[in-house]
């Protein structure tokens, strides 16, 4: 899975919810479809200006803006942002990680909503009352591994989270939100048995 760093783009595009430092759910949206094979083409991204970093994050921050929210990170604009050239994508809420880790089993990756303080997940160096970042798989101790946009670089993306430290912070936040970005199956849509 590429990695994307929200935080290379400030000061590109502050019309689309303040720019790159704002842009956690664009930046996982492109990372989740770029793992799907479905990163914009040359010609898609030919008009996007990005002198500090991947032209897909701001590519994406353009198309999940939300003109009455004035921002990037509403759920609903960000999972039709993810949809489309194949792929199928929907908001769900899971009850805890053991639910989401089918999901990761089965090879799909999850953007999930977390908040938390410096104290509760000290290993992220940040606190944040709301923020997406890519739920990509867990060690075989358990721990979580993300893609975290909440980085100065793209090496600085990937880190793993202690399991009850991102499993408490993912359902304070948000109650277990996550968007679901996958490929379509055919006449198929959404999640069904639920």
């Amino acid at each position: 899975m590429p990695r994307y760093a929200q935080y290379p783009h400030r000061g590109e595009y502050p019309e689309y919810g303040g720019g790159g430092e704002a842009w956690c759910s664009p930046s996982s949206v492109a990372m989740v479809r770029a793992a799907w094979g479905r990163a914009p083409g040359a010609a898609e991204l030919a008009g996007i200006h990005a002198p500090n970093g991947d032209a897909q994050v701001p590519y994406t921050a353009i198309r999940a803006y939300d003109h009455a929210y004035r921002g990037t990170g509403n759920w609903a604009f960000s999972a039709a942002a993810a949809a489309g050239d194949g792929l199928e994508a929907y908001v769900d809420r899971f009850a805890d990680l053991a639910e989401a880790e089918r999901m990761l089993a089965a090879g799909i990756p999850l953007i999930g909503s977390v908040s938390f303080t410096r104290e509760q997940l000290p290993e992220a160096g940040y606190a944040t009352a709301g923020h997406l970042l890519v739920i990509r798989g867990v060690t075989e101790a358990g721990d979580v591994i993300v893609n975290d946009p909440a980085a100065a670089s793209n090496e600085g993306v990937r880190r793993v989270y202690p399991r009850a430290a991102f499993e408490a912070a993912w359902r304070r936040g948000s109650g277990g939100v996550a968007y679901v970005v996958r490929p379509a199956a055919p006449g198929v849509s959404g999640r069904t048995g639920a």
